[in-house]
């Protein structure tokens, strides 16, 4: 689960149902962002790092096996 881009989500429209309709993106979508079952298409990445202020899907470097 993504909580960092939950709270952002919060933060900025009061819940994520909100946040979904200001940033016209589906509610569904923007719940499996949140919950880590999908990634964002390079659209709806930029939508949100313009509204929230910040990527929250920056690649992290893979870890060494």
């Amino acid at each position: 689960m993504n909580v960092e881009l939950r709270i952002g989500l919060i933060r900025y429209a009061g819940s994520q149902v909100a946040a979904a309709k200001k940033l016209k993106i589906r509610e569904a979508k923007l719940s499996y962002l949140v919950r880590g079952h999908a990634e964002p298409n390079a659209h709806e990445r930029e939508i949100l790092k313009r509204a929230l202020g910040r990527d929250y899907f920056e690649k992290q470097s893979p870890s060494a096996a």
